[in-house]
């Protein structure tokens, strides 16, 4: 029971060090008349405006940069997680995962 405890937590370990992130290409835009492309990005999530060179956290638990308007985002709290008879579920306040029995979502697995 032990060794299938120990291989639960170690399988849980490597899935919460993997995030995902992905690239929002900047968009060519009208400047003065002129198709360039902007500076600056536009966060999806919430509309928000960033210059090139800043990062920020977005609302979504995503840790983001701007570079030439080009917006990049990865995850904070890693890729997915599971254990057996829990549903993992992220806090949007603490952008950590959170289990909850499969049988009884009230009730948390740890």
């Amino acid at each position: 029971m032990k060794v299938l405890l120990s291989l639960s937590l170690l399988c849980l370990t490597l899935a919460l060090c993997h995030t995902y992130c992905f690239t929002r290409p900047a968009k060519l835009e009208f400047i003065n008349g002129v198709m360039m492309l902007p500076r600056d990005c536009i966060d999806s999530y919430d509309g928000s405006k960033h210059s090139s060179g800043s990062r920020w956290n977005s609302a979504n638990c995503l840790e983001c940069s701007c570079r030439g308007g080009e917006m990049s985002c990865c995850s904070r709290y890693g890729g997915t997680a599971s254990s057996p008879g829990c549903k993992a579920v992220v806090n949007p306040e603490t952008c950590e995962y959170e289990f909850y029995r499969i049988d009884d979502p009230s009730e948390p697995c740890f």
